[in-house]
């Protein structure tokens, strides 16, 4: 029972020796014609088992050429997060050197004009800080109006902001804007807190606000409406108006930007869809067994993949 297990394995190892032994070639054949072992048992037993160099040959010379497959949804994502990725992704350099290229343009352009935006409008809040004054603006209308807003004339060391009552400032205000017997006054409206990007914005836009400025000793309660309610205003009101209007320039340049920032990574991220299915477009397969004499009368049958790809 051992003797017969043994020359079992014996003949087990013969036969896998002989096989790789089959699989390994050492040198080129001199004359077309040359014995080889194949790896193949049946076929190597075979006596007409010769290898056709000249059949290898033409063989070897079909090469093999590997065609990717791109993934439009993962150009398309690259594209979104980064504009010009999806079409590096599928090697088409130019395009995404235009999109990456806007998109480094734009951002420029948006941190520029957003930070010249962001100095114009720290220097208009100081100017506003240093010639608009809320105590010359509630004494006006206590003067024109025979109103009686509290404002604390004791310290005067305070910010004016900090000498009057906000709360009976803009009571006042709104009685004399919807006191019919007095109309038309021009005051449409009441002061936002300090501070607030509403305060900034009423002190140099409605004429309302115009008695607060340093420079308009003179307005009178005629200035206020005049121009056909667009107000006699001062010079400092102004400066301070046009310089609200740069910051505000400069930020709708940046808001473009941003929009048009936005743009770029949709169109760059549908390019890359389109484009990649394009590309896929173009890649034809079929297959097929394609029969191939290997050695002699020995046929092989072998899976063959064409691909063909319009450039």
């Amino acid at each position: 029972m051992n003797i017969r297990i043994i020359i079992l394995v014996i003949i087990g190892l013969i036969i896998i020796i002989f096989n790789a032994y089959g699989q390994y070639k050492t040198g080129q054949a001199e004359t077309n014609k040359e014995f080889v072992l194949t790896g193949n048992l049946i076929c190597d037993l075979r006596a007409d088992n010769y290898y056709d160099a000249a059949a290898d040959s033409a063989v070897s010379a079909k090469k093999t050429v590997k065609v990717k497959l791109y993934s439009p949804v993962t150009a398309g994502l690259f594209s979104l997060v980064i504009p010009g990725a999806g079409q590096l992704y599928t090697k088409q350099y130019l395009k995404g050197s235009l999109f990456l290229g806007a998109e480094a343009v734009l951002w420029a352009v948006y941190l520029l004009h957003e930070k010249k935006g962001d100095d114009k409008t720290s220097d208009f809040k100081k100017y506003a800080d240093e010639n608009w004054s809320v105590v010359r603006y509630a004494g006006w209308i206590n003067a024109n109006f025979s109103k009686n807003i509290a404002i604390n004339q004791t310290e005067v060391n305070l910010q004016p902001w900090e000498r009057v009552q906000w709360d009976e400032l803009n009571t006042i205000e709104e009685e004399i804007g919807g006191d019919l017997s007095i109309q038309p006054t021009g005051f449409t409206h009441k002061l936002a807190p300090y501070s607030d990007q509403q305060y900034y914005e009423m002190i140099g836009k409605y004429s309302q606000f115009g008695s607060g400025w340093a420079d308009a000793g003179w307005f009178t309660r005629a200035d206020v409406i005049a121009n056909s309610g667009l107000g006699n205003v001062s010079d400092q009101f102004k400066a301070y108006a046009k310089m609200r209007g740069d910051a505000n320039d400069y930020y709708d340049i940046a808001t473009t930007a941003t929009y048009i920032i936005v743009a770029n990574h949709i169109l760059s991220a549908l390019e890359a869809v389109w484009n990649t299915s394009g590309i896929n477009r173009r890649i034809r397969m079929h297959s097929h067994i394609e029969p191939r004499n290997v050695y002699g009368n020995f046929v092989e049958f072998v899976p063959t993949l064409h691909m063909q790809c319009e450039l």
